[in-house]
């Protein structure tokens, strides 16, 4: 299966489960930002949460690695120590440097989830560096693991 248990598809993308979303209340996924309680589904039994990688319009925990507020997207999970990132596998920002814990840009990670107020210069909050925009192999020495960004790999989910 592309998709981990936490997850299922709507369109090309991977989304958290409707199930997960809404307490077992309206279990199918009818768009990225509905979910529905029973076939056939309609505008009387279907719940919206619009929002822009919020909302229903989130990916599972699982392949975001841990990531509850990740957008949706493609097929495919990071490795374990990684973690998504507007749609792209980053080294997670709490290993490389457990005071800066919050990845909020390719080459960015911060204290908090303080918003943009991290990204400005000498406010001690943040620290950018290219040294934050690799994948979750970089220094392993281990062709199968990533070095730079990547895409979900399909391979971390699909079924044997």
């Amino acid at each position: 299966e592309m998709y981990p248990l936490n997850m299922s598809s709507s369109g090309a993308l991977c989304y958290k489960k409707c199930l997960l979303l809404t307490a077992g209340e309206y279990p199918i996924r009818t768009s990225p930002w509905t979910c529905c309680q029973t076939h056939p589904c309609s505008v009387h039994n279907q719940k919206h949460d619009a929002g822009f990688c919020s909302g229903f319009d989130v990916a599972g925990s699982l392949a975001s690695g841990g990531n509850d507020g990740a957008c949706p997207h493609t097929p495919g999970a990071c490795l374990q120590n990684e973690e998504l990132y507007l749609g792209t596998c980053y080294k997670k920002c709490s290993i490389m440097n457990p005071l800066f814990p919050v990845r909020m840009g390719p080459g960015t990670c911060c204290k908090s989830h303080a918003g943009v107020s991290c990204l400005i210069p000498g406010t001690g909050t943040g620290m950018t560096s290219s040294d934050f925009n690799v994948g979750g192999g970089a220094g392993d020495n281990d062709d199968s693991t990533p070095s730079d960004p990547h895409q979900p790999m399909e391979s971390l989910t699909e079924s044997a």
